[in-house]
């Protein structure tokens, strides 16, 4: 659909722009931050003093070393010394019961005493059992944790038992002990006394071998996020040289970030998205900012123009084309309106399905202030 007035200007009074043939993409800009893809918080589950840091900042470690060592304090050591006498005494019950059941099975037998006597005790015995054993399996639970030896069944009437000396933390995986965050001789406490699920945090160990870039997305860009998609990433401290990084996984359960507005009302929900480094410079580090370019669609070959080259109006899609040259105007100068049809819209860039063909000259930047997108 071309406009029949015609709208005549100098050509070197117009910043103007030739169609061409190229891609067009949509990029989503991100800022996000290197992390290990798999790191673990050192805790200890008692609360006490620490005695001991065997391990520094940087420093590599296997899985299993002695990292930590921390004197549990008296609600921790009594919970074990209540639990191995516990242990102990339903040990002389087991051991009695089962004396008593042999017995009376025994004279059972000879006809010295009555079947139902005999399996009333059988069942007291198994009943002792199974408490025994119930209570050495958490004894043996709290001393697992505490990396001590096991109780075994024959140590029950042993020696005087004791409580908790020293609770043993070791790296539960291989990697770099990305940060420390006690010093021996200071209180790790860990909320509650005695053994607490949460645990008193020591020191963090990453696995440094396998970085990655977290980005948080918000619930509306996240859906057109796929695995496998390609991205640029930049590293604040290597500015001007992008990475090439992949999507690697794409967050499912969202959680809501405080740090991007304040007040509960205006919480943002995101989700967590994981890009792939094949490439690992010097310059990388665990928490380094990193800027990133998702690309979410691209089409390459396609007929474009600049962004800034058409205004919508009235429901239809204009371009400032320079008109065709005629017979009856062989050098025109003027420019005309004509309609477009628009596909993809990217950053730079539009596709132009119809209405332009390449090497089409038009107005480069029309209307001169920046069109809202519908």
């Amino acid at each position: 659909m071309t406009n029949a007035a015609a709208v005549p200007s100098p050509e070197a009074d117009l910043a103007v722009h030739v169609v061409d043939v190229g891609s067009v993409e949509i990029v989503l800009k991100e800022t996000g931050v290197v992390r290990p893809r798999q790191s673990v918080a050192v805790k200890s589950k008692v609360s006490g003093r620490v005695r001991e840091i065997g391990v520094a900042e940087g420093e590599n470690v296997r899985a299993g070393q002695l990292v930590a060592v921390v004197e549990p304090d008296a609600q921790a050591s009594l919970t074990v010394l209540e639990k191995r006498l516990e242990l102990r005494r339903l040990k002389l019950d087991r051991d009695q019961k089962e004396r008593v059941s042999k017995r009376l099975a025994r004279l059972a037998k000879e006809g010295l005493s009555s079947e139902q006597s005999a399996e009333e005790a059988e069942r007291d015995f198994l009943t002792a059992q199974n408490l025994f054993l119930q209570a050495r399996t958490v004894l043996n639970v709290l001393e697992k944790e505490a990396n001590q030896p096991e109780s075994k069944s024959d140590e029950a009437l042993g020696a005087d038992p004791r409580g908790l000396t020293d609770y043993r933390i070791l790296a539960p995986i291989a990697g770099v002990v990305a940060s420390v965050k006690v010093k021996p001789g200071e209180l790790a406490t860990s909320g509650t006394t005695g053994f607490s699920q949460e645990g008193a945090l020591l020191m963090e160990i990453a696995d440094q071998s396998q970085l990655e870039v977290a980005v948080n997305l918000n619930e509306i860009d996240v859906p057109k996020v796929k695995r496998g998609m390609h991205a640029k990433v930049t590293l604040a401290a290597r500015p001007g040289k992008p990475l090439d990084s992949v999507v690697d996984r794409v967050g499912v359960a969202p959680f809501v970030d405080t740090t991007r507005a304040s007040g509960d009302a205006a919480k943002t929900v995101v989700y967590q998205v994981a890009l792939r480094l094949p490439e690992r410079p010097e310059e990388l580090r665990q928490g380094m900012t990193a800027m990133v370019d998702l690309t979410l669609e691209s089409r390459a070959k396609v007929t474009r123009i600049p962004v800034l080259a058409f205004e919508e109006k009235d429901g239809k899609v204009l371009v400032r084309r320079k008109a065709a040259v005629t017979a009856s105007r062989p050098s025109s100068s003027a420019f005309e309106d004509v309609a477009i049809e628009l596909g993809l819209r990217g950053e730079r860039f539009v596709e132009v399905t119809k209405g332009l063909e390449p090497k089409d000259v038009i107005v480069a930047r029309w209307p001169r202030e920046p069109v809202k997108k519908k």
